[in-house]
């Protein structure tokens, strides 16, 4: 069994429903970019999903992930390639784009990029409301992508209002996860819970003023991610090493699943296998205490996403070894009695070798904390709410089995065992809170032989 979850992005090369099912096998959350597209490629892609996961039995959770207020080229018929020195002007006069203060944040002597380095300009100077630019070097300039001043803020906030009415649209389609671009601060994460509804919203990391106010992002919403293509840019390549670190500590500590995401498997856009870079990459994420790994070009429009998918759950497996041997930052004191269960139930089942730990649970509560713990041993989520089973597909080593409704805690243990004998689970341990008191968990049981 992978422990990491694996987070997929639909495009044009998983929508055939033979490709979608070989992926479909593997992640566990489905993400809709809703950069790109409308409403109606949304919600055909929806039905797809949900058709085709239903005909394989495995309920996938979606992910919205939201346009935010990103700079993009607007306008452009076809593709403008670019030979060094060529000379490009952005504003009035020149390649519109869909932020009107541009010229206000550009500095002369600031470097553009374009869809994450497809194109690279030096700004030779600001007149009036243009930007006069040349171009560094070859490149390419398309519609709809991305600009970015490097190393410069743009004064941008998120949510934007389209941020809100799209939050309100993933909503009504029954999305699990929504994902807030460009966030700043935890006000910006509560301004979109407002119109998110009962989705969870997962905080992209992609500003240097993020990751200044990084704990309390993390504490204000259900899940980070770790979004390097942009964050990039504004703390520069060499130092997104020690960033994903701080970001995945800080998730941590606020006991908040994280993603990694973004060229995880690039060069499996083109060819069969990846780089020996990319693995180490994949090792190191799962190493630093990575919840999840989320592709994105490499299904999107890859030549090869079946096999980008299958060799992330593979490397991703090995990387976990070394975890079952060293879990990461667990930690050896506790302020809550919940908490303490929590690892008196991880230790108990790697000291004494436990087929599983089994936890019976209404809201997730105990799992997400047991999940942070990263036990050796098998963790079963018994949920009595489908919507329970989808969030939890963002937690790092949590599996889910359906579990009836029970009144007193001899019933849920008489529910457990005869799940345990379906499954030929002899010895486990049993974490939970007790009946119609959620959140509590103050229950704990080994059981050294379910037969």
């Amino acid at each position: 069994m992978i422990r990491t979850k694996i987070i997929v992005t639909y495009g044009p090369s998983i929508s055939a429903p033979p490709v979608l099912r070989r992926v479909i096998k593997h992640a566990d959350i489905i993400r809709i970019n809703f950069s790109h597209g409308n409403k109606a490629e949304w919600i055909d892609a929806v039905k797809r999903i949900r058709q085709t996961s239903k005909e394989m039995g495995k309920d996938v959770a979606l992910f919205a992930d939201l346009p935010g207020p990103k700079v993009r080229v607007e306008g452009i018929t076809a593709p403008i390639q670019l030979k060094r020195g060529d000379e490009v002007r952005f504003g009035k006069g020149g390649i519109r784009l869909s932020y009107g203060s541009f010229h206000k944040d550009a500095r002369k002597g600031a470097v553009i990029e374009i869809g994450d380095g497809s194109a690279r300009l030096h700004v030779k100077e600001v007149r009036g409301s243009t930007v006069v630019s040349r171009a560094l070097e070859e490149g390419v300039i398309s519609n709809r992508k991305g600009v970015t001043l490097l190393g410069l803020s743009m004064d941008l906030r998120a949510p934007t209002e389209t941020d809100l009415e799209l939050a309100k649209f993933a909503s009504m389609l029954g999305f699990d996860f929504v994902g807030i671009s460009f966030v700043r601060s935890a006000r910006d994460i509560r301004e979109l819970r407002k119109a998110s509804g009962n989705a969870w919203i997962i905080a992209k990391i992609e500003q240097r003023e993020a990751v200044r106010n990084i704990d309390e992002i993390a504490r204000a919403a259900d899940a980070v991610m770790v979004a390097r293509g942009d964050l990039a840019e504004q703390v520069s390549l060499e130092h997104i090493p020690d960033v994903q670190r701080t970001i995945i500590g800080a998730a941590r500590d606020a006991g908040k699943p994280v993603i990694v995401a973004t060229q995880l498997l690039t060069s499996m856009i083109n060819n069969p296998m990846p780089t020996r870079a990319e693995v180490n990459d994949i090792a190191s994420a799962v190493r630093e205490g990575a919840d999840c790994l989320m592709l994105s070009d490499e299904t999107i429009i890859g030549k090869y996403p079946e096999a980008a998918v299958n060799f992330l759950a593979r490397a991703a497996r090995v990387a976990e070894v070394s975890m079952l041997t060293n879990p990461a930052n667990r930690p050896q004191s506790v302020k809550r009695l919940s908490e303490g269960i929590a690892l008196a139930a991880a230790d108990l089942a790697d000291n004494y070798r436990a087929d599983c730990i089994f936890i019976p649970t209404k809201g997730g509560t105990t799992a997400k904390m047991v999940s942070r713990l990263r036990p050796k041993t098998e963790t079963i989520a018994l949920v009595m709410d489908g919507r329970v089973h989808k969030l939890l597909s963002v937690y790092y080593g949590i599996r889910c089995m359906p579990m009836s409704r029970y009144h007193s805690v001899d019933e849920m243990l008489a529910l457990v065992a005869k799940i345990a004998k379906q499954n030929r689970i002899r010895k486990y341990i049993v974490v939970s809170g007790s009946p119609n008191k959620p959140g509590s968990t103050d229950t704990l049981k080994y059981i050294g032989d379910s037969t």
